[in-house]
C-alpha cells in the first residue's frame, strides 16, 4: 500500500486524548448485520494529519507541543490547550491563508474534529452554551408568542477561533524556544541531519503592518524602477514595519538548526553568534556543523574569528566592495589558483529546446593581510598601531558565472574564507548554495506557508506563528523521509513540497469514510461500505472484479478462516 494511503489508517488510536477508539472488525461486522451507526464522514484532509500525529507521538515530540499551555485560564474552562494546539497545527499543515479561515475548514469538519476529541453533537452545538441565545423576532399576528422560535441560532464549532487565537497569543517565547530546541535535538538523535553538516545561515523580514503592536520599523532604500531624473537615479526611502528571524538550516535534509525572532530593525550580526552556538548545542554529539554559508550582511570580525578560533567552523562570506581586503583579492587574480568548467544544461521544451553551456571561472587568492577586522577585536584604533599584525585570511574571486554573464556589470564576486581555497570551484559552491535557504525556507514560508499571517496583528502572536510554521514546516519535511516518500519520488525525478504532498493526500483518501459508532471508529474504502450494506459493487476498484462481503470481512479479522 502507498504510505500516504497509509497515512490515513493510523493516527486516530494513538492520540491519547481522543474519545473514539478502533474498531474496525466490529464496526465491519455491524454494517454487514444492517445494525444501525451513528455517524458517517468523508475522510478528506483528515487522513494529511493521521499518521502525521503517530509520527509525532512516536519520537516524543507531541508532549513538547502539549508544554506549551500558558495556563491562562485560572478558573475551570471548556477550552482544552491540547486540543487548541492541535487545531492551530492543523491550521499551518493545511495552508490557510487566513486564520479565521478555521472556522468553515477546520472547525466545522466533523472528521477533523473528531481526531482532537470533539464528538458530532460538540461540533453542531458547541461545547457552551454561549451564543446560542435565539434573535428576537417581531412576532406575526398569527403566530403564537408563547412558542420557542424553532430557527437554529449557527455555532462556530465547538471552540470559537477568538479563543484559539487568544491561547496562541499566550505561549511565552521562552516555551517557544524550549519546544523549538527540543524537536531539532530529537531530529538530530534520530539522525534526520547527516553527521557532518555544511550549514547555511541567513535571516529574513516577517513583515506586519503599522498597525500591528511591538513591531518594529526600518527605513530602506526602495527599487529606483522608473525614478530617473536628469539622467540621475533618484533614492526613495520607504519604512517596513514587522519582524526578522534568523535561521541556521541544513540544506541536506531541509530542516532547520536554530532560529531566533526579533523585531525588524534589529542588525543581522547581533543574533548571528547566539543563533550558531544555539544551532550547535541542539545537535549536541549527534552531528556537527563544518561549514557555514552567509550573506555579507553578517561580515564581522569579531563574529568570523569566533567561528574560526572558538567554533572550528569554515565559514563563507563575500566580502564588501568597499573593504581593503576586496580590492586586495582583485588586484592579485594573475597570481592566484585559477580553476574553470563548463556544463551543459537544455532549455526549452519540444522544437524549442536547446542546449546552452554555463562557464565559471574563479580564483583562489591565499594569506590575504588585509582584512584588520580579521580578530578577536574586530574592528578599532588597534589596526592602526605598528606592532598590529592582521590575521591571514583566503579568498576566492569570481570571474565569470551565469550571473556575471546575465549582469554583465554587477561586481566581481570575491567570496572570504577561514578554509583552503586549493580547489576554489568547491568554495564557490559550497558559498552559492546559500540561497536555497532563501527559495526553499523563506519563499516557501511566505507564499505557501503564510508565515505573516498570525492569528492576530500583534507581537506575540507573530512570535508564536513563526515559530509553529517553521516547526511544521521543519516536521512534515521529517515525516516525509521518515516514510520514505523522498526515495519514491527521486526515483521519479519528482520534487517534493507540501502544496504536493496535501494534493496526493487528497486523492488518496478522497474515496474514504470514518463510520462513528458510540465510542468507537473505523476507517473504509467507500465501496466496502457498500459491500457490507448488502449492495454489489462491480467495480470496486475502478476495474472489473468481485470483493464479496465475506472477503471484507476476513480482511478486518472479523471473520477467521
Amino acid at each position: 500500500m502507498n504510505p500516504i494511503a497509509e497515512a490515513s489508517q493510523k493516527i486516530i488510536e494513538r492520540l491519547s486524548w481522543c474519545t473514539a477508539s478502533r474498531d474496525q472488525a466490529g464496526i465491519a461486522s455491524d454494517l454487514a448485520e444492517r445494525e444501525e451507526i451513528s455517524e458517517v464522514y468523508g475522510l478528506g484532509e483528515a487522513g494529511l494529519f493521521d499518521e502525521f500525529f503517530y509520527f509525532l507521538e512516536e519520537l516524543g515530540i507531541m508532549k513538547l507541543f502539549m508544554g506549551l499551555d500558558p495556563n491562562r485560564n485560572q478558573r475551570s474552562s471548556n477550552i482544552k490547550f491540547p486540543a487548541v494546539i492541535l487545531i492551530y497545527l492543523m491550521r499551518i499543515v493545511a495552508g490557510l491563508r487566513f486564520f479565521w479561515h478555521i472556522n468553515p475548514v477546520i472547525l466545522s469538519s466533523q472528521s477533523l474534529m473528531r481526531l482532537v476529541g470533539f464528538n458530532g453533537r460538540e461540533v453542531r452545538e458547541g461545547t457552551s452554551a454561549r451564543g446560542r441565545k435565539k434573535p428576537v423576532a417581531e412576532p406575526c399576528d398569527d403566530s403564537d408568542p408563547s412558542r420557542d422560535d424553532p430557527r437554529p441560532t449557527p455555532i462556530r464549532g465547538p471552540y470559537c477561533p477568538d479563543s484559539i487565537a487568544a491561547y496562541i497569543q499566550a505561549i511565552a517565547a521562552s516555551a517557544l524556544e524550549r519546544l523549538f530546541n527540543g524537536v531539532v535535538t530529537i531530529l538530530a538523535a534520530h539522525s534526520f541531519f547527516p553527521k557532518k553538516i555544511h550549514a547555511l545561515m541567513d535571516s529574513s523580514e516577517i513583515q506586519s503592518t503599522e498597525r500591528c503592536r511591538g513591531c518594529g520599523k526600518v527605513s530602506k532604500e526602495k527599487a529606483p524602477e522608473l525614478r530617473r531624473r536628469k539622467k540621475r537615479i533618484r533614492k526613495v526611502l520607504e519604512t517596513v514595519f514587522g519582524f526578522k528571524i534568523w535561521v541556521v538550516w541544513d540544506p541536506a535534509s531541509r530542516l532547520p538548526i536554530a532560529l531566533r525572532f526579533a523585531t525588524i530593525e534589529v542588525s543581522d550580526v547581533d543574533f548571528a553568534g547566539e543563533v550558531v552556538q544555539q544551532a550547535v548545542t541542539n545537535l549536541a554529539d549527534h552531528a556537527t556543523i563544518v561549514s557555514l554559508a552567509m550573506d555579507r550582511g553578517f561580515i564581522d570580525g569579531k563574529f568570523l574569528w569566533w567561528l574560526h578560533d572558538t567554533m572550528h567552523i569554515t565559514f563563507y562570506i563575500p566580502a564588501k566592495t568597499n573593504m581593503d581586503v576586496y580590492a586586495d583579492a582583485v588586484s592579485l587574480t594573475a597570481g592566484g589558483i585559477r580553476e574553470t568548467r563548463e556544463k551543459a544544461r537544455s532549455v526549452g521544451k519540444g522544437s524549442n529546446k536547446t542546449t546552452v553551456v554555463d562557464h565559471w571561472d574563479v580564483v583562489g587568492i591565499e594569506a590575504l593581510t588585509s582584512a584588520g577586522f580579521y580578530g578577536e577585536l574586530g574592528s578599532g584604533s588597534h589596526q592602526n598601531r605598528k606592532d598590529f599584525t592582521a590575521n591571514p585570511l583566503n579568498a576566492v574571486v569570481v570571474l565569470d558565472d551565469p550571473f556575471k554573464r546575465n549582469n554583465p556589470d554587477s561586481d566581481t564576486l570575491v567570496i572570504l574564507t577561514n578554509g583552503s581555497v586549493q580547489k576554489p570551484l568547491e568554495v564557490y559552491d559550497a558559498y552559492d548554495a546559500r540561497s536555497e535557504i532563501e527559495n526553499a525556507l523563506f519563499r516557501e514560508a511566505k507564499q505557501a506557508w503564510f508565515i505573516e499571517r498570525p492569528a492576530r496583528n500583534n507581537a506575540d502572536a507573530f512570535r508564536s506563528h513563526v515559530y509553529l510554521t517553521v516547526l511544521m514546516m521543519a516536521l512534515t519535511a521529517a515525516f516525509q523521509t521518515w516514510m520514505d516518500q523522498q526515495d519514491k519520488l527521486a526515483q521519479k525525478g519528482q520534487e517534493t513540497g507540501i502544496r504536493k504532498f496535501r494534493e496526493k493526500v487528497r486523492q488518496e483518501n478522497g474515496n474514504k469514510l470514518i463510520v462513528f459508532e458510540g465510542d468507537r471508529y473505523a476507517i473504509f474504502d467507500a465501496y466496502e461500505v457498500f459491500i457490507l450494506c448488502g449492495t454489489n459493487v462491480r467495480m470496486p476498484t475502478g476495474v472489473p472484479e468481485s470483493i464479496s462481503k465475506r472477503d471484507i470481512l476476513l480482511k478486518y479479522g472479523a471473520l477467521r478462516e
